[in-house]
Formats: C-alpha cells, sequence, structure tokens
C-alpha cells in the first residue's frame, strides 16, 4: 500500500490544540501551557506557532487557572496582537484583553485601591454594578467565542 504522507504541520497544530485542552479539562494548565510552548519553539517562524501565543494567553485568563495570572494573560495577549503575523484570532484576543481588564478593575474596585483616578461614578457601588455589568457582556462574548474555538479544525 501507500506509504503515509508525513504529518502536515497544520495536523500537528490540531492536535496540539486538543492535547492542551484535555489537560485544561483536568486542570493541568502548567502542562498545557508546557505543550504549546513546547509546539511554538520547534515551529518557530511558522503560522501555527504564531497562532499559538493566542492559545497561551486563553489559558491564562481563563479564572480556574491557578498558575497563571490575569495579568500575564494580559502581556500575552500583547505580544499576540503586536504581531502582525498573529492574524487568526485577533478579534478574539481583543474580547479577551477587554474581559480580563475588566475583571481586574473589578478585583481592584472591589478591594478599595482605586488610586488618583477620576470617576465619573457617583458612588464606588456604582462603580462595581458598572464594572459588574461590562464582565458580564464581556463574559457572554467569550462563551461564544469558546464554542467557536471549540472546534480548531472548523
Amino acid at each position: 500500500g501507500n506509504a503515509p504522507k508525513p504529518p502536515s504541520p497544520d495536523a500537528g497544530y490540531s492536535a496540539v490544540i486538543e492535547t492542551a485542552n484535555k489537560r485544561v479539562k483536568a486542570g493541568d494548565y502548567a502542562g498545557a501551557d508546557r505543550i504549546l510552548a513546547d509546539f511554538a519553539l520547534s515551529e518557530k517562524g511558522t503560522q501555527e506557532a504564531n497562532e499559538i501565543a493566542f492559545w497561551r494567553a486563553l489559558y491564562m485568563i481563563d479564572p480556574s487557572n491557578r498558575t497563571a495570572s490575569m495579568a500575564d494573560g494580559i502581556r500575552a495577549l500583547d505580544i499576540y496582537l503586536g504581531n502582525d503575523d498573529s492574524k487568526e484570532y485577533r478579534q478574539e484576543a481583543m474580547v479577551l484583553k477587554r474581559t480580563a481588564q475588566a475583571v481586574l478593575s473589578l478585583r481592584s474596585a472591589q478591594t478599595g485601591r482605586i488610586v488618583g483616578r477620576d470617576t465619573v461614578y457617583v458612588t464606588r457601588e456604582d462603580e462595581i454594578a458598572a464594572l459588574k455589568d461590562q464582565l458580564a457582556k464581556a463574559n457572554a462574548e467569550l462563551e461564544r467565542i469558546k464554542k467557536r474555538l471549540a472546534d480548531p479544525r472548523r
């Protein structure tokens, strides 16, 4: 019979995303990040390696991830968005970044560390309500994105 073709980087990419997803479902975010980082390194300079940065950021921002911080995730998204060769998930990355920023704002509002910032909110309660509203909208958008991303082979 015919010898099997060597897998294309694209097949490798899908498999890596799938493996990382399984790790995340099992709660092993550090493991997922390692898998993604290794792939990005071995495929350096390819389109697939560029897009891996998005997935790493996505998992960093996941509220269930105890090994990375939101701030790390925002930095990772900035790197992704700052790379002109990152094309696949630009829209999602921008939404994710807004979501993560809303979460951080809400956290600091709740812990009362609003320093030197002019605010148009009448009270802290108003500000927190507005941030929660922003967050709810961002999270709804994020859920839609996650459903779309659930099948990287679309």
